[in-house]
């Protein structure tokens, strides 16, 4: 449940407290992800806190500087978490521009350090033979469940949210067919392999409850999202691997890319609403990813071949 921020008003105008609460209500009524309107409540509330009950219009360059500069001391934070505080701050002030709340917009020149490109990392093809075959492989539901969820996170490429908001409605098992639910209520179709369809079979013909969820608990309930994620931590560990689900989507994305999917057939599978985080994945192939694909798209050799 949204805890409210409105405030007093400020001596210039409408309290940043109260249009920042107004911000958060068209987050919801424009059916943002929950998560991200939780993450914008987070950055703005400290925003708040530090402004105190300032108006809208003494919000000024420096205060945000300044407001940047506290939490990064505050919560002692890293550089790149920093960013994501001033993404939700230019955020809000695009929309209070929108609103005609502001004349200008006071972060229109606030840049954070500019930080180093990392390379996407996802799991290499002996890491996940590792991975599948050390997967439990008993009968009871929990193993079952656990093996299919590495499966479709590994093979479909989905972000965490989307896999335990999946329903049973959501899934067509014979056609290997996942109707998926993405940020922004965007829905896609994604693929899931033969092994992928086999494993998932195995689990939902065990499966012995009526609720709607795909994947349930031991109390038969909504399996939440801190529960895959501390599941899959502690298997990690068994294994001597850092695991993570957006690790195993960072897995999926490189591998499909690398098996021969173009950019944007895999900006389709992830669901990304452009193509720059896509690209990313792209700076993880090597000379031998591109060896590999000449050897097939050569142009001569595909010439003289016809």
């Amino acid at each position: 449940m949204r805890i409210s921020l409105r405030g007093i008003m400020g001596k210039n105008g409408r309290s940043i407290s109260c249009v920042v609460d107004d911000f958060l209500v068209k987050c919801e009524f424009e059916g943002l992800a929950g998560n991200t309107i939780k993450d914008h409540q987070r950055k703005l509330g400290r925003l708040v806190s530090y402004c105190g009950g300032c108006s809208i219009n003494e919000v000024s360059p420096v205060v945000i500087r300044e407001f940047l500069s506290d939490v990064q001391g505050k919560y002692r934070l890293e550089l790149i978490t920093v960013q994501r505080h001033l993404v939700s701050v230019k955020a809000f002030f695009h929309w209070v521009m929108d609103e005609g709340f502001l004349s200008s917009d006071p972060t229109r020149m606030v840049k954070v350090g500019r930080l180093p490109r990392k390379v996407v990392r996802g799991l290499s093809s002996e890491e996940v033979k590792v991975l599948l075959g050390r997967l439990p492989c008993g009968n009871c539901q929990v193993e079952r469940r656990n093996r299919a969820i590495v499966y479709i996170l590994v093979d479909c490429g989905l972000r965490l949210s989307e896999l335990v908001n999946l329903r049973l409605s959501d899934v067509d098992v014979r056609s290997g067919v996942i109707r998926v639910m993405g940020k922004g209520s965007k829905e896609r179709l994604v693929r899931m392999g033969l092994s992928t369809q086999k494993v998932l079979w195995e689990y939902m013909e065990f499966r012995d409850s009526v609720i709607e969820w795909l994947w349930l608990n031991d109390d038969k309930e909504k399996l939440t999202r801190s529960g895959v994620q501390q599941w899959l931590r502690e298997f990690g560990r068994e294994l001597g691997m850092r695991l993570y689900p957006h690790l195993l989507r960072h897995t999926f994305a490189i591998s499909f890319l690398r098996n021969g999917a173009n950019v944007f057939e895999c900006q389709y599978a992830l669901g990304h609403s452009s193509l720059e985080m896509t690209r990313r994945y792209c700076q993880a192939l090597g000379f031998e990813d591109v060896f590999k694909r000449h050897e097939v798209a050569s142009p001569i050799d595909n010439v003289l071949k016809g």
